[in-house]
């Protein structure tokens, strides 16, 4: 029979032995999984390629619940709407993951959320864990609208909800199939056509002029201007040498409200209202919208920008940028915000693409939340409203009307560089209390209210209904 003190020695040197072997499989842990990469990063290595083709991952969903990705018996990812393609990403073990499979990844193998206890089982007693359905903020009446609008024509559709920012629907075409990108991959690489550049987050272009919103913001803010100014137009106005004319527009030529000037697209008046704003109120106001910087966002995005890296302040850049041109690219997201920001009296909101993460039916984990910042005086925001009613109420985009419901929009017709012309329309609705912001382009498309508009008309159509 042991005495005291022997037990109390025995009891001790167990304790140690136990706590030394807890360290040891917890070093082995950490240096299996993140010190050392190389194995981690091996192709060979079978729990990576395992991965790939796991029963248990779970499924990504629409905000309704229906089953936009799943996971078939073989173990390969099944997509069940082609128009979803950039958002979900892909999956696969020659090309790695992109997207929400990507960004999500450790909720939808049941590795987000666990403790210590559920690594070790994980790790050392290779237990399969089960992993979590990932809820998306995707509308399928609205995600359907935009794709059967856009149909095949090179392009991206944003709708968001711009209280929000959940984005209903999200459309880059060309799209893939993430599910042969085995076969497919070398392929779509080499396709001048880019069908794996999401435009609508990643798509830079001339916005022409769906800008002149911005500019509009930027002058009312400073006092420049406000809607009711007249404003005159000869003809053509000359700027350091560079004629800007005013005889393309219905209300191009002559006296009238500024108000008139951006409801018919004035670009001489923009020019002159922009040399008159100044690059600093005009660039403090784009930053703010979110120009010149990626979003906090899931997917990748590429930054929008008022002029090239290096590029001189110019009074023509400055002029020409005003309305619309210059060296101005812009993604199809950042300016669905900037018409979600008007919408909401001006606060922009940060765009988001998931809800929760979902087990068995019920919502386990919210994976983000509403947030909105302050970027100008409601005031001002409301005023550039109407003058985007005016543009729908006075047949500048046809097409975009939708009966019984106020539309807010700005038509944009952008020189792409090759001759041809972008076609962009940017909307929100209804004016008084919106539930949807837009933005559309078309890549050479031709006249933003002629082709863009009623894509968007479409979609705002399905948003309210929803």
């Amino acid at each position: 029979m042991l005495s005291p003190a022997d037990f109390e020695r025995r009891l001790g040197a167990i304790s140690a032995l136990a706590i030394a072997f807890l360290v040891v499989a917890l070093a082995a842990l950490a240096w299996w999984q993140v010190l050392d990469t190389g194995l981690a990063g091996e192709d060979r290595n079978p729990r990576l390629v395992a991965r790939f083709y796991d029963p248990a991952r779970g499924r990504i969903l629409d905000r309704n619940g229906n089953v936009i990705v799943e996971t078939l018996p073989d173990g390969r990812r099944y997509l069940h709407d082609a128009s979803l393609a950039h958002v979900v990403g892909y999956l696969d073990p020659r090309y790695g993951s992109q997207g929400i499979e990507l960004v999500y990844d450790a909720v939808l193998t049941g590795r987000a959320g666990g403790g210590w206890l559920d690594a070790i089982r994980y790790e050392l007693l290779r237990e399969q864990l089960r992993g979590d359905d990932v809820r998306l903020t995707i509308d399928p009446a609205v995600q359907a609208a935009a794709r059967a609008a856009l149909g095949g024509r090179k392009g991206a559709v944003v709708a968001l909800d711009p209280a929000t920012g959940d984005i209903l629907a999200l459309v880059s075409v060309p799209t893939f199939d993430p599910g042969a990108l085995g076969s497919t991959g070398e392929a779509l690489l080499q396709d001048p056509s880019a069908p794996l550049l999401n435009r609508a987050t990643q798509g830079l272009y001339p916005p022409g002029s769906t800008f002149k919103t911005v500019t509009a913001l930027a002058a009312l803010e400073s006092g420049t201007i406000n809607p009711d100014t007249i404003v005159e137009c000869p003809g053509e106005i000359i700027i350091d040498g560079f004629p800007i004319s005013c005889r393309n527009t219905p209300e191009g030529v002559g006296t009238y409200p500024f108000s008139h000037a951006f409801t018919y697209s004035v670009n001489a008046v923009f020019a002159q209202v922009g040399v008159e704003l100044g690059w600093q109120r005009l660039e403090s106001l784009a930053r703010r919208l979110g120009f010149g910087r990626e979003f906090d966002f899931p997917l990748e995005t590429a930054p929008s920008q008022l002029m090239a890296p290096g590029a001189a302040r110019t009074t023509v850049l400055l002029a020409s940028t005003a309305f619309g041109q210059g060296q101005l690219l812009a993604t199809p997201l950042q300016m669905a915000l900037v018409a979600a920001a008007v919408a909401n009296r001006g606060q922009v909101p940060a765009p988001r693409i998931a809800l929760d993460a979902v087990r068995d039916g019920r919502p386990v984990r919210q994976l983000s939340a509403p947030s909105l910042t302050d970027v100008v005086d409601p005031a001002v925001a409301a005023e550039v409203a109407d003058m985007m009613v005016s543009v729908v109420e006075a047949g500048l985009a046809p097409g975009a009307a939708v009966p019984g419901i106020t539309v807010a929009g700005k038509t944009g017709t952008a020189e792409a560089g090759d001759g041809t012309s972008h076609a962009w329309f940017i909307a929100f609705a209804p004016a008084e209390r919106p539930r949807v912001a837009v933005a559309v382009v078309v890549e050479s498309g031709g006249q933003g209210g002629a082709v863009a508009a009623p894509i968007a008309g479409q979609v705002i159509r399905a948003a309210v209904n929803r």
